[in-house]
């Protein structure tokens, strides 16, 4: 299926294959590990699924090898493997998403894929692997803070990028930098939760990126800037924010809706619904446990209390970074905890008895005492 054709490139979606053909030579940017790097006498740039997101195996056989891998699949697709750029991801091309954004005789075309559920990070959390001469080896597993208990499927942000206008070497690096920025705040926008640390993802570990610009000819001039206060950095942000947030909405359902839960603030600090579940036996009768248990689900998709548990979050965070020195986050959390009792209580007049009551056992690890706010919340409810 054709997508996209300009005068300078033809963007066709075919199979699990997402390529565009350059028309003309362009200058290309691209993490890929074959014919990477910047490059001048690039066909071909590609997006392809090359692998399920959940326990994917290669046929026997089939040679693991990067050359080999990158010739196996330029042939299924009929693309020239001297000269395509191809990258690869789990995530489903019947879900890549174009973002496009104009001003003057500028234009950017963003066409992405993305997911983020089972391999989602926080630049400079800890990482998983190291690289040797021959090839990445495991490190001994980090130690985890809160990582989210649903790690299914692909995640892996994968960006084409093109824009109409030639630029120098060093714009299509500092462009690079502008699609980074728009990928990590269209994440951060959801507030999606490193699986790595307690800390918000910027992106995933696997994430890859190509930028093309057509060479110069004739007349035309290169531009020299893609930075955050011209428009071309203006345009690659708008424009890969717009296309990962669609994405991750046809690939992993997640959109800012969906988004708005006491365990969509609150998991990444060990606040689950299973927390929840276990700390309402503990602290409620069987028939109030049981009512909460059946009424989860509303329970934490409930307005004010997902207003709440981010604000509880966030006070975390600021803690966490030293925004908030320790003993002021400590009296921060219990307020935030106590807020988050009254608004499950539906019932914020009771936040000094409710604040009163969690003090009492404000020897918890965040993720408990936040649990227990929202148990106590919920039993004060209904007395």
């Amino acid at each position: 299926m054709l997508l996209e054709d300009t005068d300078r490139y033809a963007l066709r979606r075919q199979g699990r294959y997402l390529f565009a053909e350059l028309k003309r030579p362009h200058l290309v940017l691209s993490t890929c590990r074959v014919n990477g790097g910047l490059r001048e006498d690039l066909s071909h740039v590609a997006n392809h699924q090359s692998c399920e997101g959940v326990g994917h195996r290669l046929p026997p056989g089939v040679d693991p090898g990067r050359e080999a891998l990158h010739v196996r699949a330029c042939a299924e697709a009929g693309l020239p493997p001297a000269t395509t750029a191809l990258m690869a991801t789990a995530a489903n091309m019947q879900c890549a998403v174009l973002g496009r954004a104009e001003h003057a005789d500028l234009s950017v075309t963003v066409a992405a894929t993305a997911g983020v559920l089972s391999n989602a990070t926080r630049a400079g959390d800890p990482a998983g692997w190291h690289e040797y001469p021959d090839g990445s080896r495991p490190l001994e597993a980090p130690a985890i803070e809160a990582a989210s208990p649903d790690a299914r499927g692909s995640g892996t942000i994968v960006t084409l990028v093109f824009i109409n206008q030639p630029c120098t070497p060093a714009c299509l690096v500092r462009a690079a930098t502008m699609v980074t920025e728009g990928k990590s705040t269209a994440v951060l926008d959801l507030r999606m939760p490193s699986i790595q640390s307690s800390g918000l993802a910027t992106g995933t570990g696997t994430d890859q990126i190509a930028i093309a610009a057509p060479l110069a000819r004739g007349e035309e001039w290169e531009r020299h800037w893609a930075g955050g206060h011209n428009t071309l950095g203006e345009l690659l942000g708008r424009a890969t924010h717009a296309a990962v947030t669609r994405c991750l909405l046809l690939q992993n359902g997640v959109c800012a809706e969906l988004r708005r839960s006491l365990c969509g603030a609150l998991g990444r600090h060990g606040c689950h619904e299973a927390t929840l579940c276990e700390r309402a036996r503990a602290e409620l009768d069987p028939e109030t446990a049981q009512l909460f248990e059946s009424n989860l689900l509303a329970i934490i998709h409930d307005p004010q209390s997902a207003a709440a548990a981010y604000a509880l979050a966030e006070i975390l965070d600021l803690g966490r970074t030293g925004v908030l020195h320790r003993e002021v986050a400590r009296e921060s959390i219990l307020n935030q905890a106590a807020l988050l009792a009254a608004a499950v209580a539906v019932a914020p007049e009771r936040f000094v008895e409710l604040r009163d009551s969690l003090h009492r056992r404000d020897e918890l690890d965040p993720g408990e005492l936040a649990a227990l706010a929202v148990v106590t919340g919920f039993a004060h409810k209904w007395t």
